[in-house]
Parts: C-alpha cells; sequence; structure tokens
C-alpha cells in the first residue's frame, strides 16, 4: 500500500481525523487516533515528483501542484509534501544552486557550487566550492562564509568549523557565527557556557554574538550539550 501514491482525497481524510483527534479531551484516546492518523497517513507515498518539459526538470507535489518549474537541468532530490517551504536543491552544468519551493522559480542561490545538502531540521545547507565549506539558510543568507577547510555538524545544533587550524561555530538555533580564530572550543560540558579558547585564554560568547573573558558578565551565553557529530 505504501507504493500507492497519495490524492486530494487521501488528504481530506486525513486532515479530517486530525481534527476529530484535536477534538478529544481525553488525552489517551487523543493519543490513539493521532496514532491511528498517522498510520494512516503512512500507507500512502507523498513524494514530490520530478517531471520534465523540454528536456528540463522541475519537481511537482503529489497533487500536482508545480513547486519547482522545468528549467533545470537535473533535481538533486525530492521531499514529500509535508516538507514546507524547504529550497530544492537543483543542479545546472554541473553545479548546484537552490531555487523556492513555492512555484516561482526564484533563485536563493545561484548553480555556483560544487555540493549543496540540506540539513532539514535545522532549515539550514551545508555547501561548497573549490572544497572550502560553508552554510546558507533556507532564506538563501550566508550564515557562515564558503572558507573553511572543514565542517562538523552536532547533535546539539552546532557546526564546528576548522580553518588553518583554527576552529570557528555556528549555533543554529541562535542564529550565531563564531569565526574560526580560537584554538579550541570545549562545548561538552552540559548546560555549561562553552569554552573558547585562544593562547591559553578562554572566552565565551552570548546569543548575539558578543565575546567576554568571564562568564559572569552576560546571563545568556551558548551552552554546551554533550553529543557526538551527526
Amino acid at each position: 500500500m505504501k507504493n500507492i501514491k497519495a490524492t486530494s482525497e487521501n488528504l481530506s481524510v486525513y486532515n479530517n481525523m486530525l481534527a476529530k483527534a484535536d477534538k478529544l479531551t481525553d488525552e489517551k484516546l487523543r493519543d490513539e487516533a493521532l496514532a491511528e492518523a498517522e498510520k494512516y497517513k503512512n500507507g500512502f507515498d507523498w513524494s514530490d515528483v520530478i517531471f520534465y518539459e523540454d528536456g528540463k526538470a522541475g519537481v511537482k507535489n503529489v497533487l500536482g501542484k508545480i513547486l519547482v518549474p522545468a528549467k533545470f537541468d537535473k533535481i538533486a532530490f525530492t521531499y514529500c509534501y509535508f516538507v514546507k517551504n524547504m529550497p530544492y536543491i537543483v543542479i545546472n552544468h554541473g553545479n548546484f544552486g537552490m531555487v523556492k519551493s513555492d512555484g516561482s522559480g526564484e533563485m536563493l542561490a545561484p548553480c555556483e557550487y560544487h555540493e549543496i545538502a540540506p540539513l532539514i531540521y535545522y532549515g539550514c545547507f551545508i555547501v561548497m566550492a573549490d572544497d572550502y565549506w560553508g552554510l546558507i539558510n533556507s532564506n538563501g543568507r550566508i550564515v557562515a562564509p564558503v572558507e573553511h577547510d572543514d565542517i562538523q555538524i552536532l547533535e546539539d545544533q552546532f557546526a564546528v568549523f576548522r580553518k588553518d587550524d583554527k576552529k570557528g561555530l555556528y549555533a543554529f538555533e541562535n542564529d550565531v557565527y563564531v569565526s574560526p580564530e580560537y584554538d579550541d572550543i570545549k562545548h561538552d560540558d552540559i548546560d555549561e557556557p562553552i569554552k573558547f579558547i585562544r593562547d591559553g585564554k578562554t572566552f565565551y560568547i552570548d546569543t548575539e554574538g558578543n565575546v567576554y573573558d568571564d562568564a559572569e558578565y552576560s546571563e545568556h551565553l551558548l551552552l554546551g550539550v554533550q553529543s557526538d557529530p551527526v
């Protein structure tokens, strides 16, 4: 049944199941009703569909609405109906770019990158050009310049960069970029301020990007969470 493409009727049934579940006041019954709705939804294929016109590729959602007009050499991959407002990664002349998924065809990032990979949970994209790495958000804004030698994504919602043996950081939730000018970054102390080490001295950075040499100077420092790379 999973291979059956979803229809507008299936969507209507699913939405009605959610609406009925939402009206239930008993928590157990509501959870059961939501589980049934999810089971029904998972019985169908909601994947977006690549289509072609005059040899160019575009994307439609499962109900036939055009998300990306057919004017690209390739579409890197597809989302599903329930992933909303995420740009599509497209390829022209072997280079990667990003386009809005609203059918307008508006480019958010030109096709000039050698690689783009989505971080859907964080609403960002890893980009690479000429072996240098950076980050672009879902609006196409460069939040970490494409100039780093390496990037590591951590479960605690941070990206750690390396450049010329120095480390920097980007905090997804706070939209704070810390340039790679530190010898080390200690982020594994749970709920403790992240320590930025440079020339043997420890610095702290708050959720607005301000730098302090004493953790007592701000109540809104970036905090670490023990994690492994993803």
